[in-house]
């Protein structure tokens, strides 16, 4: 296997798969890239048996052939190589001769032949198409809410959902939620609900081009989920467990509304937080007419409170939340005001935007007990 390529366009392609690479090193092979160079092309594959990347680029091929080669090495020779050379790859006897023009480099290979990739069951799929843009902000919008490391395992996902007019996204770690709603037309294809592991999530979200209204391709299957983004493909294993029903968690006869602008209740939270008890960041609410008074204190007595205007006329109302979880909650909120709907000090409340955008967003909040 020989071939030539650009520094610039091969340090992009690695960067698009190097996140499925196994980190904790349990098979030597995992650490490793595929490299796999034919007709013009040079395929990058890399995966830890639950998630496999792909891509691929257009190389001067001087000899097709496939090898293995550890991929945090290499990633970092051609990102530390001269921004605009070309770069020559030469396999031999075992290793790999990397010229960057100013100096060679040689690498320990293994076999293509031992490269693990994930076998594709396409006998019951459901496929859609919809804009980066859309898949992004689906995402974007509930990811956060996911559990970390919970006994609970499939609640260490995102719930994506389809149906015949829409597509749902879900996240909750039991004591928020965050649900994203996009009408899609998906008739023809079977309802489905699938369970996508937190790794598959980020790296979807890194592949995405946020503003780009191009249009990829989704595929669901019984057990994997793939994603096809031009030249890119990524590929993960689901989680297997029944998602709890979330529309029973969704608050929907809250009696009393707060309306406050988004970006003063950021500042006023993000200030209450300094003071906020370390471990557990609580802070007080107290709603009266017009006028929100949010109040911290933490084990050394120390306290803050702070007043601002909003609109709410109902009954006074004292719940308490904890500051981080809202806070997520705002930084994905798009609108320049925020509604709240609540009940009772010890009812969850429904967050919304004032003003919904292609996406519609929803978020459940649980109160602390302080």
């Amino acid at each position: 296997m020989q071939f030539v390529v650009n520094r610039e366009v091969f340090n992009a392609a690695i960067n698009q798969v190097i996140g499925g690479v196994e980190k904790r090193q349990t098979m030597q092979i995992l650490s490793n890239l595929l490299l796999d160079v034919r007709e013009g092309q040079l395929i990058l594959v890399a995966t830890d048996h639950e998630i496999q990347l792909r891509t691929s680029l257009e190389v001067a091929v001087v000899m097709a052939g496939a090898i293995t080669v550890n991929a945090r090495k290499l990633a970092d020779i051609i990102k530390a190589a001269p921004p605009e050379a070309d770069i020559s790859l030469r396999q031999s006897d075992g290793w790999i001769d990397i010229d960057i023009g100013t100096g060679t480099f040689r690498l320990a290979t293994i076999e293509a032949d031992s490269f693990p990739q994930m076998a594709i069951d396409s006998a019951h799929q459901s496929t859609m198409t919809l804009s980066e843009k859309n898949l992004y902000t689906l995402i974007e919008k509930t990811q956060f809410s996911m559990a970390q490391q919970d006994v609970r395992y499939f609640l260490n996902g995102l719930l994506l959902e389809v149906n015949d007019t829409e597509i749902i996204a879900v996240a909750t770690d039991g004591h928020r939620l965050a649900y994203a709603q996009l009408m899609h037309d998906s008739a023809g294809h079977e309802n489905r609900q699938v369970i996508v592991p937190r790794k598959m999530i980020g790296e979807i979200l890194k592949a995405l081009n946020k503003d780009s209204e191009a249009l990829v391709s989704l595929t669901l299957r019984d057990n994997q989920i793939e994603l096809l983004i031009g030249v890119n493909s990524l590929i993960s294993k689901l989680i297997d467990g029944k998602y709890p029903d979330y529309s029973r968690v969704i608050p929907s006869s809250n009696s009393k509304t707060m309306i406050a602008p988004k970006s003063d209740l950021k500042l006023v939270l993000q200030r209450a937080s300094i003071l906020s008890n370390e471990r557990f960041a609580g802070a007080y609410f107290y709603l009266t007419h017009n006028q929100l008074i949010i109040e911290s204190n933490n084990s050394e007595h120390e306290s803050s409170k702070e007043s601002m205007a909003v609109q709410y006329e109902f009954d006074e109302l004292k719940i308490s939340f904890n500051i981080s979880y809202l806070l997520n909650i705002l930084a994905v909120i798009d609108s320049e005001r925020v509604r709240m709907d609540l009940e009772a000090p010890d009812s969850s409340v429904l967050i919304t935007p004032e003003i919904a955008g292609n996406v519609h967003v929803k978020y459940v909040l649980m109160p602390m007990k302080l």
